[in-house]
């Protein structure tokens, strides 16, 4: 059954008045690679954030429940690329998938909670929006939202997000809703196309691997998992 998103739940949300005695600048708080994570939503909130300069910049506030995170990784300055979701990988040795073997792939970029805290939480930031976390969720992160990159999506208290952080900040650079039962995207926000495309290009690759018994093969899963 189709849907047709819009961001009515988001609109409905009261707006908070926040005045802050500098510039406002996402800037500062978003230099580094940032990080890639999923997680529940478990509140919103909507806010207006005025700067000493009388300017006006209007976000949505997503209380997100961290379940798992990695760094994102760059191989240049323009190109995203796939981080490294665990240390080992099995690999297929025998026919007809039963038997593999585990080998090392590196050092993981999966992230712990604390860590993923200490990337992307700033004082300033937390001030405004700690009495809006939802209670009882010691692993819920307050990550931003520009109001302008939400026409396209519909989120809504206990979806399931993926987002990428835009460096090592809390502000979003896309942002996918994620189906519940096979992990696809549901609609997109923020970023370019390659934001929207991360679960793509994973099932892409998938798709892609070789069927032939005889061969040697990676096994792909769904290593978020891990």
């Amino acid at each position: 059954m189709s849907r047709i998103y819009d961001n009515k739940p988001l609109h409905n949300l009261p707006v908070i008045s926040v005045n802050i005695p500098n510039k406002w600048d996402p800037k500062k708080h978003s230099s580094g690679d940032g990080v890639i994570l999923e997680g529940t939503i478990k509140g919103r909130s909507r806010f207006s954030v005025t700067d000493n300069s009388h300017s006006k910049f209007r976000y949505y506030v997503l209380h997100v429940e961290v379940l798992r995170a990695h760094k994102r990784k760059f191989e240049s300055a323009d190109r995203e690329i796939e981080p490294n979701f665990s240390e080992t990988h099995k690999v297929r040795t025998g026919y007809l998938n039963s038997s593999y073997k585990v080998e090392p792939k590196g050092q993981t970029d999966k992230l712990s909670l604390e860590q993923v805290k200490d990337i992307i939480s700033h004082r300033d930031l937390i001030d405004i929006t700690s009495s809006k976390l939802p209670g009882g969720c010691a692993n819920c992160m307050s990550l931003w939202l520009q109001e302008n990159e939400t026409e396209k999506i519909e989120l809504e208290d206990e979806d399931t997000v993926r987002v990428k952080t835009s460096g090592d900040g809390p502000f979003i650079f896309s942002i996918t809703r994620m189906e519940s039962d096979a992990k696809m995207k549901g609609n997109f926000a923020g970023g370019e196309n390659v934001g929207s495309s991360w679960t793509d290009k994973i099932m892409g690759m998938k798709s892609s691997q070789p069927s032939d018994d005889n061969q040697t093969e990676g096994v792909d899963e769904d290593e978020w998992d891990d």
